[in-house]
């Protein structure tokens, strides 16, 4: 279930972790939570869009697991974007536990990486706008790991 909040360049879905999503730990298995966050995180970069656009997922920037998930847990995950490139975007996903409200356990926390591509599949200038209020610091660490990606989406 995708809800959007107050923030329009802040989506969230939730996820009710089910015994099919656990490791032999019995807490959620980190496949499935990256399943989750790429999920977000793709929704996130689509979101920026009036109309479905051609968006391929390229990289993985980071990511980590914060707190183990158990069964019954729901989890809510929160997708915004943190980077604007030429025909890139990054986007950041924090996964929170929904429970206890008074205190939220962060479960996972990453950055994914974006790339609009036209129908051969070469990636192709989106015409977003510049991201406001971005610092140059995180401008520069996410545009290194376009370069290092070269710009060549999977």
């Amino acid at each position: 279930m995708s809800l959007q909040s107050s923030d329009p360049a802040l989506i969230t879905t939730t996820h009710l972790v089910k015994s099919e999503d656990l490791n032999h730990h019995q807490t959620l298995y980190a496949g499935r939570c990256v399943e989750w966050c790429v999920q977000m995180a793709y929704i996130a970069a689509e979101n920026c869009f009036n109309e479905a656009r051609p968006v391929v997922f390229m990289s993985i920037r980071s990511l980590s697991m914060r707190t183990p998930a158990r069964l019954g847990e729901i989890l809510r995950f929160e997708g915004r974007v943190d980077y604007i490139g030429e025909s890139t975007i990054g986007i950041k996903v924090d996964a929170w536990k929904l429970q206890p409200k008074d205190d939220p356990r962060p479960v996972a926390t990453g950055t994914f990486l974006f790339c609009t591509v036209d129908e051969q599949g070469r990636a192709v200038a989106h015409g977003l706008p510049a991201l406001a209020g971005a610092s140059s610091a995180s401008q520069r660490r996410w545009k290194q790991d376009d370069l290092a990606v070269g710009r060549s989406p999977a």
